[in-house]
């Protein structure tokens, strides 16, 4: 019996429906694996839909001299603040964006830093209320954030800070673990946060903040692996996406069709070399692979633009599903994603329906472990 909620000679892969599977609750990974390269990979040969159980330490196997990987470099700010008001009140706040600076390192150029996200709350906050980091021990009016605007589930606060924004979460904040991670470990009687995941819900390559999530098919690479890349001459090339909030957010089921969907932005970077690298691979027959879904956006955004690839500052909102796909990467390394989620069409639009379908039902099959710490994998030509 198939995962999907529908059966494959009913399913139109133009329709959200058509996205919806069923997961065992204990094949979503609450914990990373003990070594990053340990985790497992599900190679995927596009040309004959063969699927291959393996290890990540094993991927050279699968790699050519010239291939290039492109990983992206963001890296995760520690914007979970969990605060609370005068009364003793708990409001847990989401930081999305600063309103100064569109750089997180920058330092506040007046003395005062002004954030905006998300906000939960047993009682809605007020224009002009008083927040205080939970840790703090006293009320001081110093050390306040104040309520400048509040909307649906939305609250914009500033507060006195004479550094960066990066500095202010690093000494209040924690890290925003998806909820589907938190919720698995309280199920299981533990923590919700633990001391591994400062370090391992980041890549290696995370040296960019500005993201709400970690780019998570790059957390399965060690420098061993990488060092091992290098040996077999394999290139490497990174990009900046900040992921935001929209990469998680569900297609609505109020949407039948997937063409109806209101696609997220986000913003990314191009460095002054990536042209440069790319055309390099190209003209040496490497094959140019994405590491995870937020490099492959940024990369099929350009690929689609007249002067592709040129240094600088951008936003994109591409939808990739069956029938609208890749233009530009040869492969793809990615992790298990969320049923309904336009993470799931963009892996579809590069497979094909039929073949995305049988990838997930193989993991389920043979437990893989799903989302953001769990397996992975690599889809070849």
């Amino acid at each position: 019996m198939s995962i999907f909620k529908l059966p494959l000679d009913q399913s139109d892969p133009m329709r959200v429906e058509a996205y919806d599977y069923d997961l065992p609750d204990e094949l979503i990974a609450a914990h990373p694996t003990e070594e990053r390269m340990r985790s497992r990979m599900l190679v995927v040969n596009r040309s004959n839909a063969q699927l291959i159980d393996k290890h990540f330490q094993d991927i050279t196997s699968y790699l050519r001299p010239h291939d290039r990987l492109v990983f992206n470099n963001s890296k995760v700010i520690p914007g979970r603040l969990h605060l609370r008001k005068s009364t003793g009140g708990k409001v847990e706040f989401l930081v999305l964006d600063r309103h100064d600076s569109p750089n997180w390192e920058d330092s506040c150029s007046s003395g005062e830093l002004v954030l905006s996200g998300m906000y939960r709350s047993s009682n809605r906050v007020k224009v002009g209320q008083q927040l205080w980091p939970v840790h703090l021990p006293s009320d001081d009016p110093a050390s306040a954030l104040e309520v400048v605007e509040v909307g649906p589930g939305s609250v914009t606060i500033k507060v006195r800070h004479e550094g960066s924004a990066q500095s202010f979460l690093e000494r209040f904040g924690n890290l925003p673990l998806p909820p589907y991670i938190v919720k698995q470990r309280v199920q299981n009687g533990e923590d919700a946060y633990h001391e591994e995941d400062d370090t391992r819900y980041q890549t290696l390559f995370a040296k960019k903040p500005g993201a709400i999530a970690a780019p998570t098919a790059g957390l399965h690479f060690s420098e061993e692996l990488l060092q091992r890349l290098k040996d077999h001459q394999v290139n490497i090339s990174q990009v900046t996406l900040h992921v935001g909030p929209g990469t998680f957010k569900p297609m609505s089921r109020e949407t039948e069709n997937l063409t109806e969907h209101q696609m997220h932005s986000e913003r990314y970077e191009i460095s002054d070399t990536l042209k440069a690298e790319l055309e390099e691979t190209r003209a040496q027959g490497g094959r140019i692979i994405a590491v995870g879904t937020t490099s492959s956006r940024v990369l099929e955004t350009e690929a689609r633009k007249q002067n592709p690839f040129e240094p600088g500052d951008y936003s994109s909102e591409i939808f990739l599903y069956p029938g609208h796909g890749f233009e530009f990467c040869d492969g793809l390394i990615t992790n298990f994603h969320l049923p309904n989620s336009t993470l799931l069409t963009l892996v579809a639009s590069l497979t094909g329906y039929p073949l995305m379908r049988t990838i997930y039902e193989h993991a389920i099959k043979n437990s893989y472990r799903f989302y953001s710490y769990g397996d992975g994998m690599l889809i070849l030509p």
